[in-house]
């Protein structure tokens, strides 16, 4: 019985001990662990990749688009033409920056998926074609250096604004592969960007479609690629906190036949663009942009693919054409097509929810005497207006109406049964954005 006291008590004795040793350890929480950490370098949006000092942005879109477009009583299988179409695309962006001792770096990458794009001819597919998926935009920059798939410096009113939902649009378009250097200086900025030559060709024949054989060669063919493009821009940027920007730009462009004998010729295009704000006006602006060509039409939109209008690639109401054409008899010259157009919108705020757009085109074309093709030369322009409604921030809901006008012109207006061709269209785009 003794023995089993004492057991008890130092039992007891050491539980004491053990609770006043506890009662002195320092009590802890777990740590919180911050999985994303907000970048504000770069403004809203960006977040540091985990483990390392990048920031990147992920955005992007959901729009989905319903239009009618009307087509000339005299077109010739006008039933097989698509009045109606819809179509439906979404993009996603991936910016990541990095401040260095030498710069900004930075890399940008632009994915885009779209159902039911129709395509010419005529008019589009009378079956949608279905899920393309394709590059938008791959570009990399490091200080004034960009590098990759992204906008040519002689864009302006393509990437910056071109507010058409579906009317076809002039000027420069697209993304080129190039390489390029920006020098700022303050607000003034020059450029000189180096860029793949086949992106800039109009069509892939010079001309005159007839095939003509020389050396079991047909003459229309365009050659490789010698000369890449060279483009220069220069100009004056006040967007951020004044009236706006404006700047001149050019391009040489070399045309080099598949027959060393009927030769090279350079074309060249020189143009202007800018736009205007308005501060006494809520977000009113007006944007510009106007080009001359010779032998490089494509800078006009010429014979490129054009991102609007269900009439595009096509040669009653679309922008067929070619840089140069090859004489169908000796000596097989190769002469140059020529050209100008000019683009421009002007947008209002109406209230803070609601936005309207006017915009309007002109391009005329103008093939070599050389040409045979009856609708080589033509004049096209083109009016419209939109309005686009921010129903709760990040959807928008547009309307468009836009009337357009194609007529061949000059001596090669032979057209039949008769020259003008026309059409009116109208459609709706839902847009979500995040």
């Amino acid at each position: 019985m003794k023995n089993k006291s004492l057991l008890l008590g130092a039992i007891a004795a050491l539980s004491s001990v053990t609770a006043a040793s506890a009662a002195d350890l320092p009590m802890t929480k777990g740590e919180a662990v911050e999985y994303v950490k907000v970048c504000s370098a770069f403004g809203p949006g960006f977040f540091y990749i985990p483990g390392s000092d990048t920031c990147l942005q992920i955005s992007g879109q959901v729009r989905a688009d319903y239009w009618f477009q009307s087509t000339p009583d005299h077109i010739a299988n006008k039933r097989n033409i698509n009045q109606t179409q819809f179509r439906t695309n979404a993009r996603i962006r991936f910016d990541a920056r990095t401040q260095t001792d030498y710069g900004l770096l930075r890399s940008f990458f632009e994915l885009q998926a779209e159902s039911n794009a129709g395509t010419a001819p005529p008019y589009g597919s009378t079956t949608g074609v279905h899920d393309t998926f394709t590059v938008r935009q791959a570009y990399l920059q490091f200080g004034g250096l960009t590098a990759g798939f992204a906008w040519s410096p002689y864009a302006f009113y393509d990437p910056k604004y071109q507010a058409e939902f579906f009317a076809p649009y002039f000027g420069e378009q697209g993304r080129r592969n190039l390489i390029s250097y920006t020098a700022q200086f303050d607000k003034a900025f020059a450029t000189l960007s180096i860029e793949d030559n086949r992106d800039h060709r109009a069509g892939t024949t010079y001309g005159n479609t007839s095939t003509v054989l020389v050396n079991g060669i047909n003459i229309n063919t365009a050659g490789g690629s010698q000369v890449p493009d060279i483009v220069g821009v220069i100009g004056y940027d006040d967007n951020k906190t004044g009236w706006g920007r404006f700047q001149v730009m050019g391009a040489l462009h070399q045309n080099r036949s598949a027959l060393a004998q009927y030769g090279t010729t350079w074309g060249y295009s020189v143009g202007a663009a800018g736009n205007v704000n308005f501060p006494i006006l809520a977000g009113a602006y007006i944007a510009a942009e106007g080009s001359y060509a010779d032998g490089a039409v494509k800078y006009l939109g010429v014979g490129g693919s054009q991102p609007n209008g269900t009439f595009a690639g096509n040669s009653v109401l679309g922008f067929g054409g070619s840089d140069a054409y090859v004489s169908t008899a000796a000596p097989f010259d190769l002469d140059r097509a020529k050209g100008w157009t000019v683009q421009a919108e002007a947008g209002l705020n109406v209230t803070k929810q609601l936005q309207a757009v006017l915009f309007g085109g002109y391009l005329k074309y103008e093939a070599p005497s050389i040409a045979t093709s009856t609708t080589a030369d033509f004049r096209y322009y083109v009016v419209g207006g939109q309005v686009n409604y921010t129903v709760v921030k990040g959807f928008i809901a547009g309307a468009e109406v836009w009337y357009q006008n194609k007529n061949p012109g000059g001596s090669l207006a032979t057209q039949s049964p008769q020259s003008t061709v026309d059409s009116v269209g109208a459609g709706v785009r839902l847009r979500r954005t995040f």
